[in-house]
């Protein structure tokens, strides 16, 4: 009996193999046709219409064929009054095949649909754990499926050469690096609001404008210039890998006499930041700004001179603190806590931050700056 017991155990061990033998390549097939024909999407814009409807505007990459056949390209467009409802329903109804979302590089937002409130819009793309969060984010100004109908860059996909342009922004300092990780997390923070690269298209070309203020979650209408976004930059302590700032030295004379202007690239930087509330409630912020820089350009043969170098420093900080302040009155006029001040106050004076009223009480902020530049290097030249 036991032998009998035995045998018919390694019979149905010999059926149960034969199956998984038979099914496995079955399955696999299946596999790789699915994957034959994914529609990848390489870039995603949102605008919004006349019907305050979304207009979702993808590019999207066929894989090529047995003959190795380059990949083809194409864009579509749909409405509809969520981006699930869009995108998932409306394209997935054009085209021969699953999307995949995997492949998103960008995800642009054109400025009407960025006065909403993003985390409505954006709330299909942060539920669901396909979609890559590491997609660059950035509104445009007017419709943003004008950058995604851009004709290809070389042999680079518009997703390729929209990120590629934000990323190279990011390393010059121009705008901070802002993903779909990153933005989810500060869009739900009630002490800081998140700032967003600002981008528009001029001809065949995407132009970085510098960076959207946001109040909350919408988009305020305010935003910064490339070269007030960078001292932003500095002035939230983010340094990217070079940063390059160039200023007219001369009160008077033509602007574009090249004499009268001097490049330095900050080499250090070195940030304080101090925030309290005083005895009558009044939020007060102190921030300085401690540089050390290289001169990149400077027609004047005179930086062998220490005294010069000294009245230069003295100067360019002057600028740049003016500048600064400037900056602060216009975060406080958007109402856009991009320093997170609220933040601080949460922290440190959590009774006071209960009694307030943070939309009424933040444009009454004293914001005190200062920086400080010091030239410590000036090239091969003198």
């Amino acid at each position: 009996m036991a032998d009998g017991k035995k045998g018919g155990t390694a019979g149905m061990r010999r059926i149960l193999l034969l199956w998984l033998i038979a099914i496995l390549p079955l399955s696999g097939c299946n596999y790789h046709n699915e994957l034959k024909n994914l529609q990848l999407i390489y870039a995603t814009s949102l605008d919004m219409n006349d019907k305050n409807e979304i207009v979702t505007t993808v590019t999207i990459q066929t894989p090529g064929g047995k003959e190795r056949s380059a990949p083809v390209h194409e864009v579509l467009s749909a409405t509809g009054p969520t981006l699930q409802e869009s995108l998932f329903k409306k394209i997935g109804m054009q085209i021969a095949g699953p999307i995949g979302t995997s492949k998103n590089q960008v995800m642009l937002i054109g400025e009407k649909l960025a006065r909403k409130d993003l985390t409505e819009i954006l709330d299909s793309t942060f539920r669901n754990s396909n979609d890559p969060m590491l997609a660059k984010v950035a509104i445009v100004r007017g419709n943003a499926s004008g950058l995604i109908r851009l004709d290809r860059i070389g042999s680079a996909t518009a997703g390729e050469y929209l990120r590629k342009i934000l990323k190279s922004a990011k390393y010059e300092t121009a705008i901070p690096s802002v993903t779909l990780h990153s933005l989810y997390p500060v869009l739900h923070d009630q002490g800081r609001d998140s700032v967003i690269p600002l981008i528009s298209r001029l001809k065949d070309k995407a132009v970085v404008d510098g960076v959207a203020l946001m109040n909350q979650r919408k988009y305020t209408g305010y935003f910064l210039t490339p070269e007030q976004s960078s001292l932003f930059l500095l002035m939230s302590g983010l340094k990217g890998n070079i940063c390059v700032i160039t200023r007219n030295m001369e009160e008077s004379g033509s602007k574009n006499d090249p004499s009268q202007y001097l490049s330095l690239n900050i080499l250090k930087l070195k940030r304080n930041k101090h925030v309290w509330v005083d005895a009558e409630g009044q939020i007060r912020v102190q921030l300085h700004l401690k540089m050390k820089a290289s001169v990149v350009e400077y027609t004047k043969d005179d930086l062998a001179d220490k005294q010069k170098i000294i009245q230069l420093n003295k100067h360019f900080s002057e600028l740049l603190t003016h500048e600064a302040q400037d900056i602060c009155k216009l975060l406080l006029r958007s109402r856009s806590d991009a320093f997170g001040i609220g933040r601080d106050i949460m922290a440190f004076y959590p009774n006071e931050w209960k009694r307030m009223n943070w939309e009424t009480v933040y444009p009454e902020t004293d914001f005190q700056v200062s920086t400080e530049v010091d030239i410590v290097s000036h090239g091969i030249i003198n």
